[in-house]
């Protein structure tokens, strides 16, 4: 995570929105033309008379904008549901999440579904890797053992840590 100080360059932050209002924000970020991403997430929904497969968001209440400073700060002003960005260093310094932590974010996501878990909590650093199988070849991570399992780690910064299960025989140490 670091500062942003160029206003032309496009940058991943994430916000908070109001509860609920997720798809809201993002098809109001779509109507003014900045870039978003809501990682969701497939889950069976059992009512009494029937099973439906929804999308829920992955992290409630947040979604990463892919926007210059200004259109930032626009999308604030002008998105009601839109509450706040993470912060570093101040009320007023939108966290930037570099571009590499959102990639292999977004393909945790995309390639793990409902395997990738969020935890808030600090994860000790533990050994750098490079995954050479896979869907998430050539990616490089941290890995952190939980209990019995080896899991890969994307750190993205103030919102917390993503997970995802992976072999250790899929993972090369890094020196």
């Amino acid at each position: 995570m670091y500062i942003c100080t160029v206003d032309s360059k496009l940058h991943w932050y994430a916000a908070y929105v109001k509860s609920c209002q997720e798809f809201k924000v993002a098809e109001a970020l779509a109507r003014l033309g900045i870039g978003y991403y809501l990682p969701l997430r497939r889950e069976i929904r059992k009512w009494s008379d029937r099973r439906k497969v929804v999308e829920r968001p992955v992290i409630a209440r947040v979604i990463f904008v892919h926007a210059t400073e200004t259109d930032r700060v626009r999308a604030l002003r002008e998105i009601p549901a839109l509450h706040r960005y993470i912060t570093f260093d101040g009320p007023y310094t939108a966290a930037v999440i570099r571009d590499a932590e959102m990639e292999t974010f977004q393909a945790m996501v995309e390639l793990g579904g409902e395997k990738v878990e969020l935890s808030a909590a600090p994860i000790a650093p533990g050994d750098r890797v490079r995954i050479v199988s896979g869907p998430l070849a050539g990616r490089q991570c941290e890995v952190v053992q939980v209990g019995s399992r080896h899991c890969v780690v994307a750190r993205l910064g103030l919102i917390g840590t993503a997970t995802m299960e992976l072999s250790t025989a899929t993972l090369e140490k890094i020196e």
